[in-house]
């Protein structure tokens, strides 16, 4: 790993990767580490200058932003939990105390496995319930639901199916209703119109400053469940 200066003095840790015969130099973040993609170091250098200003940008976003999975610790519903890992032989449990989440199971994959199931179950109740609701208010349906992995919080295909990012179940409440309205307003308008816009208004009237606030969270997926130090 090196370092590279922003134009506002943060220093930031990347990764570079030589991949010979490529024509154009890729950027991407994991988590808050820059990984620089080129044909040679000189490209990526010269290309690190060139693009500091999105380079900069991005890094803000993803310093300022909240992260839902992070090593060790979990937002779940505008809760913040400390992850807490027991090895045990029985059945995969999961135990919340107070600011504590702990994961019973017999390795840190099965622990992982096990959360990521929880999230999803929780998640798929939820939208299942909240996207109903907001169907039925705009007299119309959807074909399918869909919970799973992606980088969007929602996604509707003009056959009618719903895709839901499956962390959805961690948000504040406000923040799921939101992306839900967000897509049930799909199955009327398929664009991001004005008229589009007034239909999410209809379902949550809060939008503007909801749309905001999203935003803010970080839903990159990790493994959160570490073993203790």
């Amino acid at each position: 790993m090196e370092n590279i200066m922003d134009n506002k003095g943060n220093m930031i840790e990347y990764e570079f990767i030589e991949k010979p015969g490529i024509k154009n130099t890729y950027f991407r973040f994991k988590d808050d580490k820059l990984v620089v993609i080129s044909s040679s170091r000189k490209l990526m250098k010269k290309a690190l200058n060139l693009h500091m200003r999105w380079i900069s940008k991005h890094y803000g976003q993803i310093k300022n932003s909240l992260r839902l999975f992070d090593s060790g610790r979990i937002f779940c519903n505008s809760n913040e939990y400390l992850i807490n890992y027991v090895e045990s032989n029985s059945r995969p449990a999961i135990d919340i105390r107070e600011e504590q989440m702990i994961i019973y199971a017999k390795n840190l994959n099965a622990a992982n496995r096990h959360l990521e199931k929880k999230i999803r179950t929780d998640s798929m109740r939820l939208v299942s319930e909240m996207a109903m609701e907001k169907a039925a208010a705009l007299d119309t349906k959807f074909a399918e639901i869909k919970v799973r992995k992606c980088r969007k919080w929602g996604a509707c295909r003009s056959n009618g199916t719903i895709t839901i990012n499956f962390c959805i179940s961690m948000l504040p409440e406000e923040l799921r209703d939101y992306i839900i309205s967000h897509e049930i307003a799909h199955l009327k308008e398929m664009n991001h119109s004005k008229k589009f816009w007034s239909v999410v208004e209809l379902l949550c009237p809060d939008y503007k400053r909801l749309k905001k606030d999203l935003g803010r969270y970080d839903n990159s997926y990790r493994n959160v469940v570490v073993a203790a130090t």
